[in-house]
């Protein structure tokens, strides 16, 4: 119902004061003008509706934020959660404090900001505001490198009985404590009988209740192995549901890492095996960022191993003893001990994932011609190099061939699309031993080997179709989906420009390059790429499947569009 009211469709002016028992709902209903705990506090509804009486309606036009007023906001959310908001932030400050001031039909920031000191905690106003400053987006085993680093380092605990404390440091909706508990279940086969324990501290509740709940859409699973999903989640329709063994070596608590730490959590925090904090220091000053690495540094035991984003690195930050690692085309850190060079075998050349000269002009040619289609791979060129040389009545074998690759190809992806990923690749790894040639056949075993995790092989598999079809939108969102995974984000963002150049009305690469504005902060240009997914699935039928999208239907997928575009818009 709250939904329906805060659409564009419904009366955004009417200001909406839930009373429930259901706390949870606290962190959910963001855009209502108050949230009241029952008992029933009567002087608060009593404060509220006499607030609400004085603000009928909003201002004729919309007040910008000034530059002092952005430095009092700045100020004030600096010292009581060490979020830091420069001059480059300010138009993100403007749009996450325009939400709670709609919410509360304030339309004065100087208002809005008095409103803030007075009801930071009592209302946890600060709490609701922060939900829109913060962008936490992630996935199960992001940076797969990490997972394998510490999967090493647990190896060798095997022998040894000692506790394993790991601290996940801004959790966010706690994909990231749940992939080490899987990990750490796979390394440690006593894992039941030993003394485990991950720590996962956020400062956003909101998304400390989304964790401890354990409940994720196949968005966030997009890069987990069948295999896990099948040993560690039960799927409930399009939920997957976080097992009770996995939840029980996670403690989820609410911790603000740039505030002093004197609460009973702390002392736990302490000869750590490892430390998670990933794309978090990018929120803070570079004074707040020293000091928490320090406090890391200090937190870990010796050999203790420190994983953060690629976005962030320890090298400026000299006089600390952490040595920098790396694996594949992840870094971490080691304390103590010396700096791993980077050894390449000799010959072997960096791997170039870029568009030729060549491949550009056929794309630019493709364009220009504006082509009808290019899913069908019956090309006249293909047709004419395909005969072989005359050799004993060669000609009844092609067709034959063609038709079984044709419904081969057709029965591999309706497993694909039911999910049953190992029978589709069986079908398709037959399938290009008779037509190694088969773009489609390439692309379609691409996503399944990246849904294993396989990304390396999956980039080898997308490479060789780009090869044989250079205008196939399929290969190039894949190629889109490897790189976003790998979070080089700017390339991902240029292949997914490409599918969507060939292919107008591709919902995924859309619905992913939204998404990757949003993970940049860039929320008006995530809101206008949801949008125009929107105006594209309004002409399906509610019982098409998405393709590429993981079996949703229209009805589906048009519903998870229309709620990130309320969150966002």
């Amino acid at each position: 119902m709250e939904h329906r009211v805060q659409t564009p469709q419904g009366p955004r002016s009417v200001p909406v004061i839930v009373i429930s028992d259901c706390l949870r709902l606290e962190a959910e209903l963001l855009q209502v003008f108050d949230f009241i705990p029952t008992p029933l506090d009567e002087k608060r509804l009593f404060d509220d509706l006499a607030l609400v009486a004085l603000r009928k309606s909003g201002p004729q036009h919309e007040e910008e934020l000034s530059s002092r007023l952005a430095c009092a906001f700045s100020k004030h959310i600096l010292k009581h959660t060490g979020l830091h908001f420069e001059a480059r932030n300010h138009a993100a400050l403007a749009r996450g404090l325009r939400k709670r001031m709609a919410a509360l039909r304030m339309w004065s920031f100087e208002e809005y900001l008095q409103y803030l000191k007075l009801h930071g905690e009592d209302r946890h106003e600060l709490q609701r505001l922060l939900q829109f400053l913060t962008v936490g987006e992630t996935y199960f085993f992001r940076y797969p490198a990490h997972f394998d680093v510490l999967r090493e380092r647990l190896a060798l605990l095997k022998d040894d009985p000692a506790p394993v404390r790991i601290w996940s440091a801004g959790c966010s909706t706690g994909e990231e404590p749940y992939s080490i508990a899987m990990t750490v279940m796979e390394a440690l086969p006593d894992w039941s009988e030993r003394d485990i324990r991950i720590i996962a501290t956020d400062i956003n509740n909101r998304s400390l209740k989304r964790a401890r709940e354990g409940v994720y859409s196949p968005w966030s699973m997009r890069i987990t192995r069948p295999d896990q999903v099948q040993r560690y989640f039960r799927r409930v329709g399009e939920s997957f549901l976080i097992r009770d063994e996995v939840k029980q070596l996670v403690r989820f608590a609410h911790l603000n890492l740039s505030a002093p730490c004197h609460e009973p959590l702390c002392e736990e925090l302490q000869e750590l095996d490892a430390i998670f904090c990933r794309n978090v220091l990018i929120y803070f000053t570079t004074q707040s960022a020293e000091q928490m690495l320090e406090r890391f540094a200090d937190a870990l035991a010796p050999g203790g191993l420190l994983f953060l984003g690629h976005s962030e690195t320890l090298l400026q930050h000299e006089g600390l003893p952490l040595s920098l690692r790396r694996q594949e085309r992840s870094f971490y850190y080691v304390k103590g001990g010396q700096p791993q060079k980077e050894s390449r075998a000799p010959g072997t050349p960096q791997p170039e994932w870029e568009l030729t000269p060549e491949q550009m002009r056929l794309a630019a040619a493709w364009l220009a011609a504006q082509a009808p289609t290019v899913l069908e791979p019956t090309a006249p060129a293909a047709a004419v190099e395909a005969p072989p040389p005359a050799k004993g009545s060669p000609l009844p074998l092609p067709a034959p061939v063609a038709r079984d690759a044709t419904e081969m190809f057709r029965q591999a992806r309706e497993f694909f699309d039911r999910e049953e990923f190992d029978a589709a690749l069986a079908l398709l790894e037959e399938l290009l031993q008779e037509a190694p040639e088969n773009a489609e056949a390439l692309v379609l075993t691409g996503f399944i080997l990246a849904g294993k995790g396989e990304l390396p092989r999956a980039m080898e598999s997308c490479e060789r179709a780009l090869k044989l079809n250079d205008l196939l939108a399929e290969a190039y969102f894949l190629k889109g989906v490897l790189l976003d995974a790998d979070d080089r984000l700017a390339e991902a963002a240029a292949e997914y420009r490409k599918a969507l150049l060939l292919d107008h009305d591709f919902i995924m690469p859309r619905y992913h390059m939204g998404r990757l504005h949003l993970r940049q902060g860039r929320v008006s240009d995530a809101a206008r790429e949801l949008r125009n997914s929107i105006r594209i699935l309004s002409r399906w039928s509610d019982d098409q499947t998405i393709p590429f999208s993981g079996g949703l239907t229209r009805a589906v997928c048009m519903l998870q569009l229309q709620n990130e575009l309320a969150r966002v818009a």
